[in-house]
């Protein structure tokens, strides 16, 4: 019987998703400055947009689980296809948000620490909470979600009482005019901070009534951008624009100015620890989608896959061995191509070519997938 997990649940698990890509979207801020804030709320709505065409592969299949509607839609040997394409994917977006937190910990927390322990602690985490089921995951999202809104809460009551905002540092807006910020509202839509959510439909599968709750995930993508823009815009306010084109964490920038003498002082530490179990959770959905397509692939028994998610974990820790040299490259890398192209085709082109075969399908018969043919649609 398939794991359920409510509508709360799959809504605080969704937002803590989001978050967690708080540690790169500082990489837009570079350019932009104060006007970072504004192709934010431009990628707010792509992102809903893009996630409310994707679960048109639920609405127009009729199936409750992602692997049935994805080979009805598809057929059995091309969803195999798409479904490599997305286990790489997952597993280089796993890649990035590892080597974030390693070079985070390592500059913040543990200087001179060693790359491989520390991935090797991380990634044993990692897999322990991955070998639990869904529901686990869903219960543990429910705590990290109190502890986000609770430092969330925390960081507007300290910053306006420590802090005089300077509300002339949004200005001039738009100097460079409308062009510069078209591209970095796309990205931030499919990608960092509101995008890679295509993951979030094999999560879907385990709600209880989704046709009835198709809006939770707007409202997850609507809670979560109010959070991070709110916390860039008070960046802007009290630090300034060109204090913003330093480092990748808009949260940890304003964390570190909190300073009451001798009471609270380097709350960024404190934020950086909680951050990487965020971060955890990301992950862990993420593997948990890979390791749903491997089954499928291999068609493997539920006790099986608990080898090959050592496997999918095995080959995230020998990448971030050997790829994690200059991480100022690998963030070039990611920036430039990997969200410009990659992302682009796995988040929009492939999901939204499934979405249309999936309208053009509408009409026919349903036959159980499990009985076609391997080249048969």
């Amino acid at each position: 019987m398939k794991e359920k997990i409510c509508l709360k649940q799959f809504f605080k698990l969704m937002v803590v998703y989001i978050i967690a890509n708080d540690t790169v979207r500082g990489i837009y801020a570079h350019d932009l400055k104060q006007d970072v804030w504004i192709p934010q709320l431009i990628g707010v709505l792509i992102s809903v947009l893009l996630f409310t065409l994707y679960l048109f592969i639920y609405k127009n299949t009729k199936f409750n689980d992602f692997d049935n509607s994805m080979k009805h839609v598809l057929g059995k040997f091309v969803s195999k296809i798409i479904y490599v394409l997305y286990i790489i994917y997952f597993l280089a977006i796993i890649f990035f948000n590892l080597t974030d937190m390693q070079e985070i910990i390592i500059l913040h927390l543990l200087p001179g620490y060693s790359d491989i322990m520390l991935n090797l602690i991380m990634l044993g985490a990692i897999l322990y909470l991955l070998s639990k089921k869904v529901e686990v995951l869903a219960r543990l999202s429910e705590l990290v979600f109190l502890g986000i809104i609770a430092i969330f809460i925390a960081m507007i009551v300290f910053s306006t009482s420590i802090h005089v905002f300077n509300f002339n540092n949004v200005l001039p807006i738009l100097n460079k005019g409308y062009l510069p910020i078209v591209r970095p509202a796309i990205e931030m839509g499919y990608s960092v901070p509101f995008g890679e959510l295509f993951v979030m439909l094999v999560i879907f599968q385990h709600l209880d009534n989704k046709e009835k709750h198709t809006k939770v995930g707007t409202y997850s993508i609507l809670t979560a951008s109010f959070i991070l823009t709110t916390v860039t815009l008070l960046n802007i306010f009290i630090i300034g624009p060109y204090a913003m084109s330093y480092g990748l964490s808009p949260a940890f920038r304003l964390a570190r100015m909190l300073d009451i003498e001798e009471y609270l002082q380097r709350l960024d530490l404190l934020l950086i620890g909680y951050h990487m179990i965020v971060v955890f959770v990301k992950i862990i959905v993420l593997l948990y989608g890979a390791s749903i397509m491997v089954r499928s692939i291999f068609k493997l028994k539920e006790k099986q896959t608990k080898y090959s998610n050592l496997i999918l974990v095995a080959i995230v820790f020998v990448a971030t061995l050997f790829l994690t040299k200059r991480y100022t490259d690998i963030l070039v890398f990611r920036r430039d191509f990997f969200i410009k192209y990659i992302g682009l085709i796995m988040e929009v082109f492939f999901p939204l070519l499934i979405v249309i075969i999936s309208f053009a399908r509408k009409g026919k018969k349903i036959v159980n997938p499990n009985d076609l043919l391997e080249f048969e649609i």
